[in-house]
């Protein structure tokens, strides 16, 4: 039997390493006042068409429903949740604050990163915008991952970006529009040499900036760095300015250690409008934690919601996992015993279970005087203290 392409199996040494990560960002978030929801696996098509990009829209696993309707399996969560908080009555009572967690559907980028389903946790800040709304984001998606040491998640780092530097760049070059389309796949796909190439046809003072854009990425020195090397146009600098502001704000949480400033960060998703961050391992070639500002993804529905937020790939999380010290493995007790001593050894079972120990029953056909000459057969952790234990209960039946 084979497994479809771009899916998974995950046994259980997996799966409760997936649960420990859920565990402790569900705690954090909550304490952090967010709440939890949990939108449908399928939307209707034309939901998500206006807010993927060209390349998305070929991955996402779309069909026809038995009404005839286009409808796709969730390639992210961000457009169901705005669709959930559009309602009139719920956009009046703004700002909520809300995560999520489940399965998003892909098809795999390229042959060589087969991941067609991935686990994501992340949280929305739906009603409210400014730049202390989008630090508070930023440091929580720090503090996820700070949480996550303690699973063994290490040497991780945020890259913080702002679309309007792109955008900006883009409104400023004599380009056409298939061109600009061109030039964003080449940022994205970190195509250096296509890049040089690209803007060795034209002497516009911005180009230098364009062909340097991939590697402007530093601390917040950067910022003043590229304001005085290059002539930008206002947007370019109030992007600039944006990030600073940014970066200072993160800096009084004393959080800015992992952070760096990537002025050539270009993502995914068309409907991002201001600031934009991923976090990264050096351990994966792919992000870990994707996020941004998104305040006019339901514009063209006439119910505008401003948004920040990010989500967590926990798949990729566990790839770049350490062995944890701390690490509890699971264990069982397995006690084999004879029909004849069935009942008893349940009702000595679900005590034992009420105590927090895992309990098998095997039952074995044999009649063997168990009480007399106390030969129940052991198996896991700990095997000495839960004979003890066991013996202990036997003794006090048998008085």
């Amino acid at each position: 039997m084979e497994l479809v392409l771009g899916m998974k199996d995950s046994y259980p040494s997996e799966v409760k390493r997936k649960r420990e990560m859920e565990f402790v960002l569900r705690h954090l978030f909550e304490e952090w006042g967010y709440e939890e929801v949990e939108p449908p696996t399928i939307e209707y098509y034309s939901t998500l068409e206006n807010t993927l990009g060209d390349e998305a829209k070929e991955r996402v696993y779309k069909f026809v429903d038995r009404n005839g309707k286009l409808v796709s399996l969730r390639p992210e969560f961000t457009t169901s949740i705005m669709r959930m908080y559009s309602k009139k009555e719920l956009r009046e009572s703004a700002p909520h604050r809300v995560y999520y967690v489940g399965k998003i559907f892909r098809y795999p980028s390229s042959p060589l990163r087969v991941e067609g389903e991935l686990t994501q946790l992340g949280l929305e800040n739906l009603g409210k915008n400014g730049i202390d709304t989008d630090a508070e984001i930023i440091a929580l998606a720090l503090s996820a991952l700070l949480a996550l040491q303690e699973l063994g998640i290490e040497d991780f780092m945020l890259d913080i970006g702002h679309v309007g530097i792109f955008q900006g760049l883009l409104s400023s070059l004599p380009l056409s529009p298939p061109e600009k389309l061109f030039l964003k796949t080449l940022l994205k796909k970190k195509d250096f040499v296509a890049l040089e190439n690209f803007t060795s046809i034209s002497s516009h003072p911005l180009f230098p900036f364009l062909l340097h854009l991939p590697f402007l990425r530093g601390k917040r020195e950067i910022l003043e760095e590229t304001k005085n090397n290059y002539p930008l146009s206002p947007p370019l600098v109030e992007a600039l300015n944006y990030l600073r502001e940014i970066w200072d704000i993160i800096s009084d949480f004393h959080l800015e250690e992992h952070v760096f400033i990537n002025l050539g960060l270009v993502r995914d998703f068309d409907y991002y409008t201001g600031v934009v961050f991923e976090g990264f391992s050096p351990r994966s070639g792919y992000p870990l934690l994707t996020g941004g500002r998104y305040d006019e993804l339901l514009e063209k529905s006439e119910n505008s919601l401003p948004a920040c937020g990010f989500a967590l790939f926990l798949e990729r999380l566990m790839e770049v996992q350490r062995v944890n010290p701390k690490e509890k493995h699971s264990f069982f007790i397995t006690i084999t015993y004879p029909p004849f001593l069935r009942s008893s050894i349940f009702i000595l079972a679900e005590e034992l279970r009420k105590e927090g120990i895992p309990i098998i029953m095997e039952e074995k056909g044999e009649d063997i005087q168990v009480l007399q000459e106390k030969e129940l057969i052991y198996q896991g952790k700990d095997e000495e203290k839960i004979k003890t234990i066991i013996l202990e209960r036997f003794k006090s039946w048998e008085s």
